[in-house]
């Protein structure tokens, strides 16, 4: 009997001491993708305004050899005199590349005289980052040394396109304005000085009457 009562006893107490709650996982909160968010280096960004001064005292592009990105666009500033931007092939200086392609470069002739307060300009986007070559078609610009070459490969190819120019048996005009955009700024924008005004002689002073013979 006593054995009986001391099991319901020890069952009662068990009944009785507190029950640890059922452990159940959180719910993991969702998990969102993971990314990388680069900045684009400032010094490599694209769409940089590159200036090339087109004309002045020598008839030159200033600079002739420069390095751009697609997305880049350099602006043809017109300084003294008349003159092009007019693409041609490596191999076929002072000859118009639209012989061939419609779509090759050709700014026109853009003019700048003495006592403008505008200069002409011509915008043209890069798309891609193959050599291109540019000459001017005006007169024997090409022939004396008006060339430059975007994206050179070495400095040779500039060096010998410039010597195939040289031997040109002529030099031949773009048609169409096509590759860029045609426009203006005001000159105290522009990237070059205007050639100082020829100062006028001064009038040569009358000569002297000469005395009447005594008679």
């Amino acid at each position: 009997m006593n054995q009986v009562w001391l099991i319901l006893t020890l069952v009662a107490l068990a009944t009785a001491w507190p029950q640890p709650l059922p452990f159940t996982h959180p719910t993991p909160p969702t998990k969102r993708p993971f990314r990388i968010r680069r900045s684009l280096p400032i010094q490599g960004r694209a769409n940089k305004l590159i200036t090339v001064v087109v004309g002045g005292a020598q008839d030159t592009f200033v600079p002739n050899s420069i390095s751009a990105a697609v997305g880049d666009v350099i602006q043809f500033q017109f300084s003294s005199g008349n003159h092009t931007v007019t693409q041609s092939s490596e191999d076929a200086a002072c000859q118009p590349l639209q012989l061939t392609q419609a779509d090759a470069i050709h700014s026109g002739h853009i003019p700048y005289e003495d006592g403008q307060t505008t200069v002409g300009t011509f915008n043209m986007p890069v798309t891609s980052t193959e050599p291109m070559f540019l000459y001017c078609a005006t007169g024997p610009h090409c022939q004396e040394g008006q060339v430059m070459v975007i994206n050179p490969t070495s400095d040779e190819q500039l060096i010998n396109y410039s010597k195939l120019s040289a031997a040109a048996a002529v030099n031949v005009d773009g048609t169409t304005v096509v590759g860029g955009a045609v426009g203006e700024l005001a000159l105290e924008a522009a990237a070059f000085d205007p050639p100082a005004a020829e100062e006028e002689a001064p009038p040569a002073d009358a000569p002297a009457e000469t005395p009447a013979a005594t008679p």
